[in-house]
């Protein structure tokens, strides 16, 4: 018999971590960062298991909903939260690349 790798254990852990955060959220609405946190879950450990989610649970000023219970516009909402950040993030790549390239590094 052998052991499982860290990857199958971690992907195991994930998918448990997103049914429990689930099955927290399911009737409940949006619940605050600390209204979980009293369920052992931290803000990090929440911003992980959200994206781990698959798009089945967003987040936002509001705290955490599942994207099934939620309105469509709290899910646009969310949605296009993570695009402007992926965008601002994308422009500060760029930004630290150009900086390199400034400096004359290639």
């Amino acid at each position: 018999m052998t052991q499982p790798t860290f990857w199958q254990i971690a992907a195991t852990n994930e998918t448990v971590l997103v049914a429990a955060l689930s099955d927290l959220l399911r009737g409940s609405g949006w619940q605050t960062a600390k209204q979980l946190a009293r369920h052992g879950f931290n803000d990090r450990a929440l911003r992980a298991i959200a994206s781990a989610s698959k798009g089945q649970i967003i987040s936002g000023q509001k705290g955490y909903a599942l994207t099934r219970e939620s309105s469509v516009d709290d899910v646009n909402h969310a949605a296009n939260w993570l695009e402007a950040q992926a965008k601002s993030m994308l422009a500060r790549a760029y930004d630290i690349r150009r900086a390199m390239h400034q400096r004359g590094a290639a």
